[in-house]
Formats: structure tokens, sequence, C-alpha cells
């Protein structure tokens, strides 16, 4: 049996209701006025196995802070663990959407103030998901599970753009696969196979930035290897310049 933890998936925030309410009949000023722009949505994924340090969890959680306040209103956010074992497992995950413009396309002072206040809100709840408490128990890694969760978030807000920035070092490790040291790699024509089969996600228009996995060896490109593969068969997006060790900050336009 695995031993998971839920958390609170919803964030309750109490925002003073103010009459809206101008001189002529309630006109914004033409120069409020804000050119519509297409929405996205920002996935958060955190692996906490043991074999993630302590300092790539703290600066996950830095990194996170950074990119969600670039975030506007109407677009989406949220966070996730990594999986143990399998999709049997409770997700344990957090979401919500930036709050909308009272007028939209125009730029009224309590709706910055609401927006700020929610991102704060939200930095201390992915924190949650991030943090390095009770990682001892953890039985395995099975990104592979996870990113059937992060298809479905996908299919839930079809009208946004999607990016998911992956805190991993990439090792998938669990009972069928396992690539921590190469000691278990999937064998060849495995991505093809799971696709012909249909166990492979639809990930069709995803953006993917990997942050913690390494380069340098070639085990680690074996494993790079693997992964390219994977998500071209899923119609996701992952280009070489987003799989990285430790960036100083994520890229807010990664896919172009």
């Amino acid at each position: 049996m695995v031993k998971t933890t839920t958390l609170s998936r919803t964030a309750v925030f109490a925002i003073a209701s103010i009459a809206v309410g101008c001189s002529g009949g309630g006109d914004v000023p033409p120069e409020q006025t804000l050119p519509p722009e297409p929405r996205e949505m920002v996935l958060f994924v955190y692996d906490r196995s043991t074999s993630i340090p302590d300092h790539g969890l703290d600066l996950a959680e830095r990194l996170t802070n950074d990119r969600i306040m670039e975030l506007d209103h109407g677009d989406r956010l949220g966070g996730m663990r990594v999986l143990q074992l399998s999709l049997a497992e409770e997700r344990q995950s957090w979401s919500d959407m930036v709050p909308e413009r009272t007028v939209q396309n125009h730029e009224i002072a309590r709706d910055s103030v609401a927006r700020v206040r929610f991102l704060r809100d939200a930095t201390v709840l992915l924190g949650r998901l991030s943090d390095h408490a009770d990682r001892n128990d953890i039985d395995g890694t099975d990104i592979l599970s996870t990113l059937h969760d992060v298809g479905a978030e996908m299919k839930a807000y079809p009208d946004h753009a999607t990016t998911v920035y992956l805190f991993s070092d990439m090792l998938q490790s669990n009972r069928q696969i396992d690539m921590e040291g190469i000691r278990l790699m999937p064998p060849d024509g495995w991505v093809q196979e799971a696709k012909s089969s249909g166990r492979l996600p639809d990930l069709t228009g995803l953006c993917v930035v990997v942050v913690g996995a390494r380069v340098d060896t070639q085990a680690s490109q074996r494993v790079k290897a693997f992964w390219d593969e994977y998500f071209d068969s899923t119609g996701a997006t992952l280009l070489a310049s987003n799989y990285m060790l430790r960036p100083v900050r994520l890229p807010a336009n990664p896919c172009g």
C-alpha cells in the first residue's frame, strides 16, 4: 500500500466587494484599455524522491515563485507531486485560476491587487508541494503515470496554452522501469509499442521544460534520448534548450 498525504486543493480568497462607479455612466478611460492576450496555463511538477537534493527543491520553489508572478488575469496555474508507483495513488495537487478582471481588457487598480494577493497565496500552496518533509517514505518515482495527470489537466482547459515545468532528474524508478544507474531501461521500441496500444497520454501542444536533469554523462544522455522520443510521440514539445540542470530563471515563453 502506498502511503500518501492529501493536500488542500482549493484556496479561499476573501476579497471585499467594491462597487464599480465612474463619472459619465461608468465608462473606463481609454488609457486603461488593454489589448486581449492569449491565456496560458502553467503546471509545476515536483519530484521529491531522495535522489533530489534539498537544494534542488529549494531551487524549484524559487523558480516557481519567480515564474508565477508573470501570470495575468484569467491564466491558470497548478502544481502536483510526481506519483511514486502508479496511477492508483491519490493525486497530490492544487490548481486554480488567476482572478479575472472586473471589466475585460481594462486595468483597474483593485484587480491588480487581487491578482498579486492570489499569486502570493499560490506560492504558499505550491511550496507545500515542493517541501523537504517526509521524503524518507517515498517508494519510487513514476513520471510516466504523472504525465497522464498532466494530460488530464490540459484536456480540462483546452482554451489555454499549457507549459509544464518538470522539476526532476527524469529518472523513472518503479517496478517496471528503473532508470537510476540505467538498471532497467525500457527496451528499444517501448515508446512506439506503448503508443500503438494507447498507453501514452495525449499531450498535443504541451510545452515541456525540465529542470534538474543531467546531460553530461553517457547514462544521462541515454535517459534524455528516451524522453525526447516519448514527448515527441505524445505530441508535446521538448526543445534541447529546455532540458536543464539548474537554470538561473525559468523561460517565460520556452517554446516560442
